[in-house]
């Protein structure tokens, strides 16, 4: 049984412990860009705009290689700045699920793509998303 809604933001604490150099992380709902939980210092109001970029980089038209004609959506983003790691993954039960987190840049890009990709898998195995409708 899942655990119940109001506790997304502890389910996404758990699974996102593991993940080296974690800043702060945010599960949400696409299209509509929804916060279901977070973990990190601040409020959740402090993690929109990880959502904000989610739904803008998982929910667009997608890419048209000038190899191909053929439209390629991509379901995992790494952005490196300056000062931090943003990872950006869709959900593969659930597709319109989101898991986006933003790490220190002192880590290692494999490691904090492979721990979000645990992570997600965790929160899709854990989570009963009915109520969602998702």
């Amino acid at each position: 049984m899942s655990p119940p809604l109001l506790h997304l933001g502890e389910c996404v604490a758990g699974a996102c412990a593991a993940v080296p150099g974690l800043q702060e992380a945010a599960l949400a709902l696409l299209p509509e860009g929804l916060l279901l939980g977070g973990v990190g210092e601040g409020r959740d109001f402090d993690r929109e705009p990880l959502v904000r970029c989610a739904a803008r980089s998982l929910c667009g038209a997608g890419v048209t290689s000038t190899l191909s004609t053929r439209l390629t959506t991509f379901v995992e983003h790494l952005f490196v700045g300056h000062e931090q790691l943003i990872v950006i993954l869709r959900g593969v039960r659930y597709p319109r699920l989101a898991l986006a987190l933003s790490c220190t840049k002192d880590t290692n890009p494999a490691f904090v793509m492979s721990s979000s990709r645990s992570a997600l898998r965790s929160l899709e195995t854990t989570l009963d998303l009915a109520a969602w409708e998702v």
